[in-house]
């Protein structure tokens, strides 16, 4: 009895101690699928405000061309990467952040170095996010990073290297 009895002791005083270790496992991440160039299918034009051209594309049935970090700026090159997000609920929402040397809209002069959207996910779904370079002022060199932002913090990154080529 005596034994049993330390048994349930050392077991109820060992939970303090497992608790923030399976915590840890449940903390939110995203598992990074693959990156590079991508073939885009179907496209639809929706609003983006936060961005310089204010809108996006959503696409579908997106195929890796090519794994790579270093994308060559022509127009009609999408670069993205593929991922799912672990250990948050299912339907909730994380900010997608583009971060990007500073864009001009010759036409209406806005000018950002960054997009933003939200974005609804589920626990281990598959996504994509990523970039298509659909008009010339879109093309700048530099360091290009999406970010996947959960309740305020950044749970996930992918960085990319944009080179224009020499005309």
């Amino acid at each position: 009895m005596l034994r049993h009895f330390a048994a349930v002791a050392f077991a109820l005083l060992a939970l303090p101690v497992l608790a923030p270790a399976r915590a840890q496992a449940e903390q939110p991440r995203v598992e990074i699928l693959d990156h590079g160039i991508y073939a885009t299918g179907t496209r639809t034009t929706v609003p983006m405000p936060i961005s310089v051209s204010g809108k996006m594309n959503v696409v579908a049935n997106v195929r890796l061309l090519q794994a790579t970090r270093e994308v060559m700026g022509q127009l009609g090159t999408s670069f993205g990467f593929r991922y799912r997000v672990h250990g948050v609920p299912d339907g909730a929402t994380v900010t997608i952040r583009t971060r990007h040397p500073r864009l001009t809209h010759p036409d209406t002069g806005k000018s950002m170095t960054y997009g933003e959207r939200e974005q609804t996910v589920t626990d281990g779904g598959e996504r994509y996010t990523g970039y298509s370079f659909d008009a010339s002022y879109e093309i700048a060199e530099g360091e290009w990073s999406f970010q996947i932002i959960y309740q305020g913090r950044v749970i996930g990154e992918q960085k990319f290297r944009v080179v224009v080529p020499m005309n």
